[in-house]
């Protein structure tokens, strides 16, 4: 049996890892590399070079066990990296580090405010009601965000949740008002965010995600197409026809989208109406990112940096969000690299700008999830993303494996 997969960010490496173990699987991608958002640039300093993370960084053990599962037969090399958060917002020059007691008060003028004192007692308010929602069901659960949080302080909502939801989402603040809550109290219990001391400890690759994205490519069994062309694809008498710009028809017995949903829409010549429906429900938003060693684009005392350093954005329509990279992948380096997103900010020097695209998430796209086995599996078409979940890493893996399932080769 012939498979294709198209789309090779981490839902397409596995799948066509996967289902490499018994079948032919060719594996095509549009872009002129592999691995999507594990993209890694190397770097130089002192006649060393070492990897850079610009997409994928961290996971856990508690909450990623596929991906760690997957690490260890790939053997891949892991260290320990850090998620901890800051907060600077320009306008008022309010500024914190969530990590300790001391980086909440590194501002003196935070120790003499009573919104920053509300913003903690509201944090801690929240875990439990969050804490205890989860456990009976409440009816609150069926709320967007915006409807739960709104017995909370301005300072807690503006200054903590909202920015911290919008950093791991990568979408902008006001947006995840919609997001909901049931969703995003689940994510964040199962990663630890709604207690004091049940943080889980993050992990990086060594030397950057490049390294499992290679070695991954190298299992698999049939072709590996960068470049890709592929412009329709439909499903004929039981198979599938993948038809490239040259108007050459490949064919295939089986064909997985690991694509983004709009794409996979935008391929499919024959559609079905559930496809439609279900497929449109997922959008995406397109997230500038800059690769720089520019300190002016965070706040001005280095001691208030965090692994994840957010930043007010004047129109509120993005996230703007910086990632310590010496904090997070642990660089031996005598300068300070940082990756930041959508910032208005014009960096005078920087490395690389690059561009990704992020599933939004709001109730019709998590009610859309809940179809996903109206349209997997039909007219021998499966769709793998990591949209089906919470859309990370572990989330795309984990639909290539309920895919392998179907055809004995999982995990």
């Amino acid at each position: 049996m012939k498979i294709a997969v198209i789309g090779a960010g981490i839902s397409g490496l596995a799948s066509a890892y996967l289902l490499s173990k018994k079948y032919e699987v060719d594996l095509y991608e549009k872009q002129s590399r592999l691995g999507g958002h594990a993209r890694t640039t190397i770097l130089s300093e002192n006649n060393n070079s070492f990897g850079v993370d610009t997409g994928f960084l961290v996971f856990n053990y508690e909450t990623y066990p596929l991906l760690t599962k997957l690490f260890e037969l790939l053997d891949v090399k892991i260290e320990n990296s850090n998620m901890s958060f800051g907060f600077w917002d320009k306008m008022t020059d309010i500024a914190y580090n969530a990590e300790s007691l001391k980086g909440l008060f590194i501002q003196k003028r935070n120790l003499f405010s009573f919104s920053h004192y509300q913003m903690i007692f509201d944090i801690l308010k929240f875990n439990k009601k969050a804490n205890k929602d989860l456990e009976t069901n409440h009816k609150d659960l069926n709320k967007t965000l915006g409807e739960y949080i709104s017995i909370f302080s301005d300072a807690f909502k503006q200054r903590y949740i909202l920015p911290m939801g919008a950093a791991i989402w990568s979408t902008p603040d006001t947006k995840m008002n919609d997001f909901p809550a049931k969703t995003f109290l689940q994510f964040f219990k199962n990663h630890g965010l709604l207690g004091i001391n049940t943080h889980h400890q993050w992990l990086t690759v060594s030397n950057g995600s490049v390294n499992y994205v290679n070695k991954i490519s190298k299992k698999i069994s049939g072709k590996i197409i960068l470049n890709s062309d592929i412009i329709k694809v439909e499903r004929i008498n039981n198979k599938i026809i993948l038809e490239n710009s040259k108007n050459e028809k490949l064919i295939y017995d089986k064909v997985i989208f690991a694509c983004h949903a709009p794409q996979t829409l935008e391929l499919l010549a024959d559609a079905s109406q559930d496809e439609i429906e279900i497929l449109s429900c997922f959008k995406y938003k397109t997230n500038r990112a800059v690769l720089h060693n520019d300190k002016n684009a965070l706040y001005k005392d280095k001691n208030i940096y965090a692994a994840w350093n957010y930043t007010n954005n004047k129109d509120r329509t993005s996230v703007s969000l910086s990632y310590w990279i010496n904090r997070l992948q642990n660089l031996k380096s005598n300068k300070d690299y940082f990756v930041t997103l959508n910032e208005d900010y014009e960096f005078k020097e920087y490395i690389e700008k690059i561009s990704y695209e992020h599933p939004q998430f709001d109730r019709k796209a998590i009610e859309a999830q809940e179809k996903r086995d109206l349209i997997n599996g039909k007219n021998n078409t499966y769709f793998a993303g990591a949209y089906w979940r919470y859309g990370f890493h572990e989330d795309g893996l984990y639909s290539a494996n309920t895919i392998a399932k179907e055809f004995g080769c999982e995990l």
